[in-house]
């Protein structure tokens, strides 16, 4: 879910405060009204059914409060079609070049403004139910979005090694959410080398079956629609680079929830021993690792959902060993079992740490 919400807040903060040097230009304007419909009374194959006149408000531009009239096509194919109603927030597409002078196009709903109260219930019901520690998450979160998108993203871009990259913001990115959450305690310090450890090997795992499974990096074909953009990137190593960062969410959540409950038990027993502390952390671990496991192979299964459903409806045509053998397929197997491998691992590792931390009889609650 960390991967999602990342994502979300990337796409937000680059509209936000990235720079605006786009060569197409595009607009926000509202619906007023429908003006008039105009029947394609052709019966040929023609795919437009008819076109919509709507009466629409630039918003925004050197055309500001300008009223206009737009057409809008309305496909036979009613999967093509957008909705639009009366008062709605639409994308406007300003064409400089037409033959007849400035000509706008209606693109899409404007879906900005939903995604903002969307954003803003995440962020009020987070407060409102962690109080201090929720305040504290969210700028956590917005840390990890700062690392991705100035550290991340240009490195990879600038063509340095993903899984590098990937390897360093993970491990920053771990080390600063967990500090901000606890502090510099032996809690965090436990809970931060749990997660390097669960994310180091969640990497190396991946990247020694990407190197197995022989990935070219392009897992779906519309990415090599893109590949003029891509020179100078490693491609293939944006696979594992992915399960580092997607493991990263909930490896830090288990090595958390364990430091933090053998911190709990250490406090309430001070005589407690280096093995039953490190016994105990492997029966929460147990615990967690059965709802956490499924929820990192059930959040790679709901992005790859389409893909998945595709796959299904051609079963028929494409033996197992064809299915399998689909890169995108491959990939998305890749990183729902190496990051579960990850999460795996961070529970011995930091049960075991716990062990060695809290092993002093003299250490003081305050300490802990």
């Amino acid at each position: 879910m960390l991967k999602k919400l990342v994502v979300l807040f990337i796409m937000i903060f680059s509209i936000s405060f990235g720079e605006n040097n786009n060569s197409e230009e595009y607009l926000k304007g509202k619906i007023i009204k429908l003006e008039s419909i105009n029947k394609n009374i052709d019966d040929s194959e023609e795919e437009v059914k008819e076109i919509r006149n709507y009466q629409v408000e630039i918003l925004q531009g050197s055309d500001k409060n300008k009223i206009i009239t737009v057409e809008f096509p309305i496909y036979k194919e009613s999967a093509y079609n957008i909705q639009l109603r009366d008062g709605e927030e639409i994308v406007l597409y300003k064409d400089n070049y037409d033959l007849d002078g400035v000509k706008y196009y209606i693109t899409d709903a404007d879906k900005r403004g939903p995604q903002i109260i969307l954003v803003g219930l995440f962020v009020f019901l987070t407060i409102l139910i962690a109080k201090l520690k929720g305040v504290r998450a969210i700028i956590s979160l917005s840390v990890v979005i700062g690392i991705i998108y100035y550290i991340f993203l240009p490195g990879i871009a600038k063509g340095y090694s993903p899984i590098g990259v990937s390897t360093f913001c993970a491990l920053l990115s771990s080390g600063t959410t967990i500090f901000i959450m606890t502090g510099f305690s032996k809690k965090g310090i436990v809970a931060i080398l749990g997660a390097v450890a669960g994310v180091v090997f969640a990497g190396g795992i991946s990247m020694y079956f990407s190197y197995k499974m022989s990935f070219t990096g392009f897992s779906t074909v519309e990415s090599l629609n893109y590949i003029s953009l891509l020179k100078g990137i490693k491609i293939k190593e944006l696979v594992s680079a992915g399960v580092i960062l997607g493991s990263m969410g909930a490896v830090m959540d288990v090595s958390m929830s364990i430091s933090s409950a053998l911190t709990e038990l250490k406090m309430s027993n001070e005589d407690i021993t280096k093995k039953e502390l490190f016994n105990a952390g492997m029966r929460i671990g147990g615990d967690i690792i059965g709802t956490m496991v499924n929820t990192l192979i059930l959040a790679y299964i709901g992005s790859g959902l389409l893909s998945i459903l595709f796959i299904y409806l051609q079963k028929n045509q494409f033996p197992l060993i064809r299915i399998l053998n689909f890169e995108s397929v491959a990939s998305d197997i890749l990183r729902a079992f190496a990051g579960s491998i990850g999460i795996l691992v961070a529970v011995p590792v930091t049960s075991y740490l716990s062990g060695i931390f809290y092993k002093e009889k003299k250490n003081s609650k305050k300490e802990l």
